[in-house]
């Protein structure tokens, strides 16, 4: 895939995906991508097309930091709640992500909340 408009890549990101109130379980390591234009693309990995796309400035409606989750759910071997960030998406839909430190976690949700 050609990310050449990219801001932001991301490997070794754990995602949960919840909607209408039922939670997928399992947590699934992705790539992603942070587009100059305010986008985030969710990958399998480096190489693949995306699997998901949220346009953060009209989809996402907050974005919320692992120590202000009160349900968060249990997480993968090695994961922290520092390390854990939530996208809230319209409908009663969101994206849990989990990355390998806090600074990346900070970094990225940073990132995200700049204008």
């Amino acid at each position: 895939m050609d990310y050449s408009h990219l801001l932001v890549t991301c490997s070794s990101v754990f995602l949960l995906v919840a909607a209408g109130g039922f939670m997928f379980k399992q947590w699934k390591e992705k790539y992603l991508v942070l587009t100059m234009e305010g986008n985030l693309l969710v990958c399998r990995d480096a190489e693949s097309p995306p699997d998901q796309v949220v346009t953060l400035q009209t989809s996402c409606e907050l974005i919320v930091e692992g120590r202000e989750i009160l349900d968060l759910p249990r997480l993968p071997p090695g994961g922290r709640r520092d390390c854990c960030f939530a996208l809230i998406l319209p409908q009663n839909k969101f994206l849990l992500l989990l990355t390998d430190n806090p600074d990346d976690c900070r970094w990225i949700s940073d990132t995200m909340n700049s204008p």
